[in-house]
Formats: structure tokens, C-alpha cells, sequence
């Protein structure tokens, strides 16, 4: 799988990352940083923990790494958490956390698959 398959298969846009990045090989290394970092897993866990200053930072620099990769569907997500979480500390965001989970699973997926 090259780096315009793996966007056109996680509803991402290449031409966004390609804007930004010029190219291919930067696109690649970033995206390993990205998966590294594990930025999603960190704010499920301050969800799970109630930490709603720790989902708002969380989700605060997810949004912002996901719209530079121009990852849309985790970047739409990112956005929605950081505004709910921005000024109030109980919220319920169950359904997107879920939905966050589920977007972050296909990445995973679709990564390890353009990583062989």
C-alpha cells in the first residue's frame, strides 16, 4: 500500500498531507511519529480516568497533529472533544470517545498495512 491509498482508505486527504508535507517520504515519517506517540490512547485513558484537563490537552494536540496530517476523520473527532471538554470538567463524550476508538483502530490497521 503506498501513502495515497492508505489517506484514500482511511477517509483521510492525501492532497491535504501532500500540501503540506511535498512529499511521500515526510508524509511516511510523520505518520510513524504520530503512531508512536499513541495521543489517542492517552486521552481515552484521561476519559476513563474522569481527567477532563488531561482529554482537553489530549485532544487539543491530537487535533492539532491530525489536521497536519490532514488524518480528517480523527481530526473532526479531536475538534468536537476539545470544544466539549474547553470550559467544563463533566462531560459526556462516550460516544465519541467510542467513535474516536473505532476511527484510531482503522488508522492502526490501515498503518500497520502500509508499513509491510
Amino acid at each position: 500500500m503506498d501513502v495515497k491509498q492508505f489517506y484514500i482508505e482511511i477517509n483521510g486527504s492525501y492532497e491535504n498531507a501532500v500540501a503540506l508535507m511535498m512529499n511521500d517520504a515526510l508524509i511516511g515519517r510523520m505518520l510513524g511519529k504520530f503512531m508512536a506517540n499513541n495521543g489517542c490512547d492517552k486521552l481515552v485513558s484521561c476519559y476513563e480516568a474522569k481527567d477532563y484537563r488531561g482529554v482537553f490537552e489530549a485532544s487539543h494536540t491530537l487535533k492539532g497533529v491530525a489536521g497536519n496530517l490532514a488524518l480528517t476523520p480523527l481530526y473532526v473527532l479531536a475538534c468536537t472533544i476539545t470544544e466539549a471538554t474547553r470550559n467544563s470538567d463533566d462531560v459526556n463524550l462516550d460516544k465519541e470517545i467510542e467513535e474516536l476508538k473505532d476511527v484510531y483502530g482503522l488508522i492502526k490497521e490501515k498503518y500497520a498495512q502500509f508499513i509491510a
